[in-house]
C-alpha cells in the first residue's frame, strides 16, 4: 500500500498519467486532449490551458442509461496535517447530464462529501471540500464516480485535483491566467 504524506498533492493528467480505475464498474474514465467525440457535451479543451489533458467519462455507444464509472486517487494520509482541502475542477454540460459524485474511503468505509447532477452549463466550475470536518481516519482515497444519462449528451469531466492548502482565488491577478479564463465560471462549495 503507497501512501502518500506530503503537503499537497496536485494532478492535472499533464503527464498522460490518469487515475486507479475500478475494475468492477461499467467503464473507464479516459484522458482526452481537446473536445470530446460527442456534439453538444463535454468540454472544448482542459480546465487549464484549453489545450492541454482532463480525465472525463464518454458518454456515447453502450456508456449512456446510468452506467457507473469510477476512478480513485493515489492512498493519501493527512490526518495530522490540519487546514487542508481537497479540490478539483468539474465540467457537466449536455442537456441528458448524469451526476457526479465525489466520496472519500478510508477505514471507516466510504463517505460522499459532493454530488452534482444535470446540465450545469458549457463551463468548468471549482469544487473546495474542507478535509478537517470530514473525520478522516488514516490513510484515504478520493473516489470519482460519473453516473452517465439518458443519451450520448452526458460526458462528464474533472481536471486539476489538489489535496493541500486552500485555493486562493485572486480575481485581479492576470499574470498567470489561463489561455480559456473565463470571468463567468463559478466557484463551487
Amino acid at each position: 500500500l503507497d501512501i502518500f504524506r506530503t503537503k499537497f498533492i496536485f494532478h492535472n493528467f499533464e503527464n498522460n498519467f490518469p487515475l486507479q480505475q475500478d475494475t468492477t464498474d461499467d467503464g473507464d474514465w479516459l484522458l482526452k486532449i481537446g473536445a470530446t467525440p460527442s456534439f453538444n457535451t463535454g468540454p472544448q479543451g482542459d480546465h487549464t490551458t484549453g489545450n492541454g489533458v482532463y480525465f472525463y467519462v464518454e458518454s456515447s455507444g453502450q456508456n449512456y442509461g446510468g452506467k457507473l464509472f469510477t476512478t480513485y486517487t493515489p492512498t493519501f494520509d493527512v490526518s495530522a496535517t490540519y487546514g487542508r482541502v481537497l479540490s478539483f475542477w468539474y465540467h457537466m454540460f449536455g442537456v441528458a447530464m448524469g451526476e457526479l459524485e465525489v466520496g472519500i474511503l478510508d477505514s471507516n468505509g466510504y463517505t460522499p462529501i459532493f454530488n452534482k447532477s444535470g446540465d450545469q452549463g458549457d463551463q468548468w466550475y471549482l469544487a473546495n471540500i474542507n478535509l478537517d470536518s470530514l473525520n478522516i481516519n488514516g490513510p484515504f482515497k478520493v473516489v470519482f464516480d460519473g453516473f452517465t444519462g439518458t443519451s450520448y449528451t452526458s460526458d462528464i469531466s474533472i481536471d486539476d485535483i489538489l489535496i493541500g492548502d486552500s485555493v486562493l482565488i485572486n480575481y485581479g491577478c492576470t499574470d498567470f491566467m489561463a489561455l480559456n479564463y473565463d470571468s463567468t465560471a463559478v466557484a463551487d462549495d
